[in-house]
């Protein structure tokens, strides 16, 4: 038997002790503008000052708003909220799991709660579990603060719920480490982010394609193709041990065919027809670096969605659901329009209600669902960049090696303003893929975000100068980057590849670099295209490039704008 009594609140001295826990974990070491809102709000509430913990005023307090703050529009107190939120469940889940204290903040408030959390012992040995009474505080956004701090779960149920749980942990643990060794997609894992339901496994139909590297391979280079492919989440990498080239065990299979002396033809058949679908070159006489950078360029080319594979498929008919909705994602990212966004989106939801449990489907719908808010589709309705980051952090409880997974994540991050965190994700997913150029390129975008232009140039020139065929959001972001840096060369070259898409930003791009070079004729036809846009970017130019970069880059784009011709304020307007 238990028993449970109330006393007076929990002191303020022992919250605090809880909240200094909290602030010094692994769990919040990346994330300064969720320590400072926790900091914020638990003090707050502790002096006595709960009434003040409403939206407007922690956006002038803690996230340095003006007085114009209107919370409609500019939605970083909730998506700051909800992030607390996250690491609060993660941080109790594992680090913070045997502490006395807990501290939350419910939902629909930013009135924290407490609750004191003690093993019970039997009545006969004279102790009892103790519960806490709320510590005053006015209400909040619909909080009923009178049942804030009760906690009364039985202790044995307390540890048999941490036992199933343990099971749990490791039985996903093993079907993790399998499907990580057969290739396979992992089924569920426990929910960090606990508001994406778990799903059973993929059906036996819906598969990615497996590709392989033909026993006849020159060694060296197939050490190096052997370390490439594995590395992309959109193909299964299969160890062909088949006898020869004509019993391939795999969808896919390459071969490198000796040209001249020490070069080869890099060649990649479809197994089923035996249809040669795309080859490539790597010259000879290379060193081990320069040989991984071809091995890079062909990796990308041959394996994301969006390359050959994918486009033979599709070309030849043979998508299956999982695979026809990465090639509707790729399709948006690569022309951007609402209508190939509600398509993609509503492929990747229509297969998760299908029971499709995949770390792509999860990771497209986080890099979707920021396309919602950064660019203001009306779907899905009332979007958050919060559902961004909860599905990207599923995404990597699927598939924690997946640098996709990782990019995605970082990308919803960056989007809410965690840079810090934002480039130790993308940099995870960069290192986990160093092959894949789209990986680089995001890495690059982060870069740009923390002001290192220089860096972001190198990477971002490599990846476009390798592929041919690339998203447009590249160029605009090795423009960006290359403006900073004064490279006008590459300003010119990327400022071209913008050519026949008429956001205003691009239009933007080129009225930049046509100003930088004196190309008149070009500058007054790019100011009149770039005033026909209806996005609003020319009604603010400030607050887009702010998005993107430290404030004062921003700045100097502003001014280029301005001195180019548009009729935009001066930076130093305000």
């Amino acid at each position: 038997m238990t028993a449970t009594v109330q006393i007076d609140q929990i002191e303020p001295a022992a919250i605090r002790e809880e909240l200094d826990r909290i602030l010094g974990s692994e769990t919040f070491s990346r994330s300064e503008r969720s320590r400072e809102l926790l900091k914020y709000i638990v003090e707050k509430d502790l002096e006595g000052e709960a009434d003040r913990l409403k939206g407007f005023a922690i956006a002038l307090d803690v996230f340095d708003r003006q007085d114009s703050f209107d919370p409609s529009t500019d939605a970083v107190v909730r998506v700051q909220a909800g992030r607390l939120r996250d690491l609060i469940d993660t941080y109790y889940a594992a680090e913070g799991a045997e502490n006395d204290i807990q501290i939350s903040v419910p939902r629909g408030s930013y009135v924290p709660a407490y609750e004191l959390k003690r093993q019970e012992q039997p009545e006969s040995g004279g102790l009892v579990r103790r519960v806490a009474t709320p510590v005053p505080g006015g209400s909040a956004e619909g909080a009923d603060s009178a049942a804030r701090g009760r906690f009364a779960d039985d202790s044995q149920l307390v540890w048999a719920a941490r036992i199933a749980i343990l099971v749990l942990l490791c039985g996903n643990l093993a079907m993790m480490l399998l499907g990580n060794r057969t290739g396979a997609d992992p089924g569920p894992a426990p929910a960090v982010a606990s508001e994406v339901a778990e799903l059973p496994a993929a059906s036996p139909s819906v598969y990615l394609p497996s590709v392989s590297v033909a026993a006849d391979f020159d060694p060296a280079l197939r050490a190096a193709f052997e370390d490439a492919l594995p590395r992309f989440g959109s193909i299964v990498y299969t160890t062909d041990r088949s006898p020869n080239v004509d019993v391939p065990q795999s969808d896919f299979y390459m071969r490198a065919v000796p040209a001249g002396t020490r070069s080869h033809n890099i060649q990649l058949y479809h197994s089923e027809s035996g249809i040669l679908i795309a080859t490539d070159q790597v010259p000879g006489g290379l060193d081990a670096k320069a040989t991984a950078e071809h091995v890079s360029r062909i990796s990308s080319r041959f394996l994301p969605v969006g390359g050959v594979i994918y486009a033979f498929l599709e070309s030849e008919g043979r998508l299956n659901p999982l695979t026809e909705c990465l090639v509707l994602s790729a399709t948006y990212f690569h022309e951007q329009s609402a209508e190939r966004h509600r398509a993609a989106y509503d492929c990747q939801q229509n297969l998760l209600a299908k029971h499709v449990n995949s770390t792509l489907l999860y990771s497209n719908l986080a890099s979707l669902t920021v396309e919602t808010v950064t660019d203001r589709y009306d779907y899905p309705e009332n979007a958050s960049l919060d559902d961004a980051i909860v599905y990207g952090r599923r995404a990597i409880e699927l598939a924690p090696s997946s640098a996709e997974a990782h990019r995605s994540l970082a990308w919803a991050l960056q989007v809410s303003g965690e840079i810090g965190a934002a480039l130790d994700e993308v940099r995870k997913g960069n290192v986990l893929n160093p092959y894949d150029l789209g990986i680089a390129s995001s890495y690059a975008n982060t870069l740009i975000a923390t002001g290192d232009f220089a860096k972001a140039v190198d990477v971002l020139e490599r990846a476009v100068n390798a592929s041919p065929v690339h998203p447009t959001w590249w160029d605009y972001a090795l423009f960006v980057s290359a403006f900073q840096e004064g490279r006008t060369d590459l300003v010119l070259a990327s400022s071209r590849n913008l050519v026949g898409h008429d956001r205003s930003h691009y239009c933007a791009a080129r009225l930049i670099a046509a100003w930088l070079v004196g190309n008149e004729e070009l500058r007054k036809k790019m100011l009149a295209d770039a005033m026909h846009g209806d996005d609003g970017f020319f009604d603010d130019p400030l607050s887009h490039y702010s998005r993107l970069m430290p404030k004062t880059a921003a700045v100097k784009l502003v001014t280029a704008l301005r001195d180019a011709g548009a009729p935009v304020s001066s930076a130093d307007d305000g």
